[in-house]
């Protein structure tokens, strides 16, 4: 599925949206808070590419600078981007590992405690994974 990133600047007391890349064309919208952008752009590039809007991904990014807020407030942004990016990362390597800790004999309570998850999230990530016959060997 095509991911188009989305350039979201602060214009008086909208946000104004750009999409490049759009089909080799820009594409643009407005909203006044950034919780509508996404459904705002993710119509115009619709509309322009001729698709339905579920067919593709939007990714916002609201552009500050330090014309806006403090330089702290910029580092924060980022690092919550960061956290974010980092966090679905997690989810989705997740049930592969605890499907090859416990293919390896670990207990629950033990791939708990290494995940850093409940051993009841562990059970549920385990039902709807199968389980390895032998662990992958690492190269």
């Amino acid at each position: 599925m095509t991911t188009y990133t989305v350039t979201a600047t602060r214009d008086g007391d909208w946000w104004s949206l750009v999409a490049t890349d759009v089909g080799g064309r820009e594409v643009a919208s407005q909203s006044r808070r950034l919780d509508q952008a996404d459904a705002s752009i993710r119509e115009a590039i619709a509309l322009v590419l001729d698709v339905d809007e579920d067919t593709f991904d939007v990714v916002v990014v609201p552009a500050l600078d330090e014309t806006d807020v403090s330089k702290a407030t910029l580092e924060l942004l980022e690092l919550r981007r960061e956290l974010s990016r980092l966090g679905e990362r997690s989810r989705r390597l997740t049930p592969q590992a605890v499907a090859e800790l416990r293919a390896a004999g670990l207990t629950v309570r033990d791939v708990a405690e290494l995940l850093g998850v409940t051993p009841s999230r562990v059970s549920q990530i385990e039902h709807r994974t199968p389980i390895p016959t032998s662990a992958s060997s690492a190269s």
